[in-house]
């Protein structure tokens, strides 16, 4: 019977065939091993025949893409992905992953090209060097993938297990015994007393804006986007120039962190309520605190200084007895802070005496406007929380 001649297609297949055939890939993975182990700090405690079979494992698919002429299935790809993502899990850095990859692979293509060489037609090598690399590309793609992808989601819960033990010790359910290791994991020194920052977002900022404040001075911070806050721990007062509202509590140990937190809660609440882009420090405003908690007193010297007008006209005569006050009742400074003549801002002070028969000059009626303002502007500001 008479042999069918090969077309040339199928030549070039059967060249490529006999190539690969020949190449002695559990050899070339065993040396390639030994030069790992060798060569690499990161591989130097491995068995050399368990680096051996798993280099099998990279060789043997770039080895099936080559001889059925195609491009990496999506299981292969995910069969690398998840070798890359063990060799996270086992400790082994990327770029000793990557160097041990290179090393097999070009001592793999080394032994492939002298055999295409010598036994394949200039064409068919060429191919088949060039298809070779381009599967080793392709498979290390994936391996990388598949190792940031496993480094990232270890980091990730290695912060949610950092952010559950700051919360934990924050609100004082943290197990006695638990402190020394959650100090160590967050960094934390037992012997130190942190005080304990607490802010919100003001209007116009956000979450991350306020992380960002807190971290340049604090030593951990915990965003907590749920609860609309940011929780931070300090060895020390933060800066004068710190430009949101804020509260701080008193340094405490590890263990009575929960002083410190419900401390600056209400210190955050008093710089919110009346909107100092500072921090205010627990303890340092205690009539602005008294207002907060008497909201019924505050309602009624609201409507005994200023119930006689209304809209338009009682605001400016709000701001302008802010003003007046805050200026320590000098109608100058008063002025160019409104930005009015000081005779338009004592015909208002006067009007305001006429109607209500308060007098600045008072101490007592001093004390009653300033307490009537403050109310206001914690209504203003949307405060409800009686401290």
């Amino acid at each position: 019977m008479d042999k069918v001649a090969e077309t040339p297609g199928q030549a070039e297949q059967n060249d490529r065939l006999r190539v690969l055939a020949a190449v002695p890939f559990e050899e070339v993975a065993a040396r390639a091993a030994a030069t790992v182990v060798r060569e690499i700090a990161a591989y130097g405690e491995r068995d050399p025949e368990q680096v051996t079979t798993e280099l099998l494992a990279v060789l043997r698919p770039v080895l099936a893409m080559l001889r059925e002429d195609r491009d990496a299935a999506a299981e292969e790809q995910e069969s690398f992905a998840a070798f890359g993502a063990l060799r996270a899990e086992q400790g082994i850095g990327l770029e000793p992953l990557l160097e041990a990859f290179r090393l097999s692979t070009r001592l793999a293509f080394d032994t492939l090209y002298e055999q295409a060489r010598s036994a394949a037609a200039p064409e068919t090598g060429m191919e088949l060097t060039r298809d070779f690399w381009a599967a080793c590309d392709r498979l290390s793609t994936a391996m990388v993938r598949g190792y940031r992808e496993r480094e990232l989601a270890d980091a990730q819960a290695a912060q949610e297990h950092r952010t559950l033990l700051l919360r934990q010790l924050l609100t004082g359910e943290l197990p006695a015994d638990w402190l020394p290791s959650a100090a160590a994991t967050l960094g934390l020194d037992l012997r130190t007393e942190y005080r304990v920052c607490h802010a919100r977002p003001a209007p116009g900022r956000d979450i991350a804006d306020v992380e960002r404040a807190l971290r340049r001075h604090t030593t951990t911070v915990l965003a907590e986007p749920g609860m609309g806050r940011v929780i931070a721990l300090t060895t020390r007062p933060l800066p004068t120039s710190f430009d949101l509202p804020a509260g701080i509590g008193e340094p405490r140990p590890l263990a009575r962190l929960r002083e410190s937190l419900a401390q600056a809660e209400r210190a955050d609440e008093l710089a919110v309520a009346f909107d100092l882009d500072r921090c205010v420090a627990n303890g340092e405003l205690p009539l602005h605190s008294a207002v907060l908690t008497l909201p019924v007193v505050g309602e009624q010297l609201a409507e005994r200084c200023f119930g006689h007008t209304d809209g338009a006209r009682r605001a400016t005569l709000v701001r302008t007895v802010a003003a007046y006050l805050a200026a320590d009742a000098n109608a100058d400074q008063a002025a160019a802070a409104l930005f009015v003549h000081p005779n338009t801002l004592r015909y208002r002070i006067r009007s305001l005496t006429t109607a209500t028969g308060l007098d600045p000059a008072r101490t007592e009626d001093a004390l009653t406007l300033w307490w009537a303002v403050r109310h206001l502007e914690a209504t203003a500001h949307g405060s409800r929380r009686v401290l």
